[in-house]
């Protein structure tokens, strides 16, 4: 009986010592959360999706997407900033946000051609641009 309650603790002790190595090998100390997905997942991965339905939406060159992509990575950058930020208030944190997204909308503006302003302003509307249709659908009134 003595024997079977040796080998019982042993296990145990054994069982918890491979958690806390798993947890050393994984970075991280025993006993804590494990990090957030939104800290494991690259902004950048973010902004190249981004940038291909934008490309899709608007027709972008590879000049236009090669100088469209690094805005679009530090806006998402400095929006999880924000979010990590816990410190501001919400009002500000929201109006924070919005100038990040403002400034970095007004500077792919600038990339684009003017056709392509007008459709980004269109689809940010919810209209189709002015003298566009699309096959199958009547024009929108206004």
């Amino acid at each position: 009986m003595r024997t079977i309650w040796a080998l019982l603790a042993t296990a145990c002790v054994l069982s918890v010592l491979v958690g806390i190595g798993q947890n050393k090998v994984a970075g991280q100390e025993a006993g804590t959360a494990p990090p957030a997905v939104q800290e494991t997942r690259p902004a950048h991965g973010r902004a190249e999706r981004e940038l291909q339905r934008m490309s899709a939406r608007l027709n972008l060159t590879e000049e236009q997407k090669a100088k469209i992509l690094p805005i679009l990575q530090e806006r998402n950058k400095q929006l999880d900033d924000l979010r990590a930020n816990s410190s501001l208030p919400q009002g500000e944190a929201r109006a924070k946000a919005t100038e990040i997204r403002k400034s970095a909308r007004q500077q792919i503006e600038q990339i684009l051609t003017p056709e392509q302003r007008e459709m980004e302003k269109a689809m940010r509307r919810g209209t189709r641009p002015k003298g566009t249709a699309q096959s199958g659908q009547a024009p929108q009134s206004q």
